[in-house]
């Protein structure tokens, strides 16, 4: 993995990860020590990620073991949550990564739509119209306001769904 990569994949990431050693320190400037202590041992270990996805886990396991460490040393570990409560946070942070990669790929989709299809589905969910009201006013049937959107929404999840393919064979 190159430096660049690194250094790009984990300043995206450092929000979420922050916010899992959160769980753990409860202190945000610890949490932003541990951070950048992990961020200099990844550079250091940059050579055995072989992808984006290896070097997060890496980074939240390690941040979070620092953490617990850190909490130890201090004398606190009756405020480190559970185990359970942990995995819990660190699975909700990866549902969010997930859901964001998610937004990304269908606002691309969105984007390489014609302007008639992004000014439908601007009416439709942006002002709140009705199939009735768009019907109106674009003199179109009712009918076929509904197809049109069905239609949208069957492309669109098309294209999110390769775009997201695409990414995870680019990562694998």
């Amino acid at each position: 993995m190159t430096e660049e990569l690194l250094v790009k994949t984990l300043l995206d990431a450092r929000p979420r990860l922050i916010a899992a050693t959160l769980a753990v320190l409860r202190d945000g400037h610890q949490a932003e020590d541990v951070f950048q202590e992990v961020m200099i041992k990844a550079l250091r270990l940059r050579e055995s990620f072989s992808d984006e996805a290896g070097l997060l886990a890496w980074c939240r396991v390690s941040m979070r073991n620092m953490g617990i460490d850190l909490v130890r040393r201090a004398g606190r570990l009756e405020t480190i949550l559970s185990e359970m409560a942990l995995d819990a946070v660190a699975a909700s942070l990866d549902e969010h990564e997930a859901a964001s990669a998610k937004v990304a790929a269908l606002r691309q989709c969105i984007a390489a739509l014609p302007e008639e299809s992004k000014r439908l589905l601007r009416m439709r969910y942006d002002e709140g119209r009705s199939g009735r009201d768009l019907a109106a006013l674009l003199r179109r049937s009712e009918d076929a306001i509904y197809k049109a959107l069905s239609r949208l929404h069957a492309a669109l999840r098309k294209c999110a769904e390769e775009r997201l393919q695409q990414i995870q064979e680019a990562q694998a």
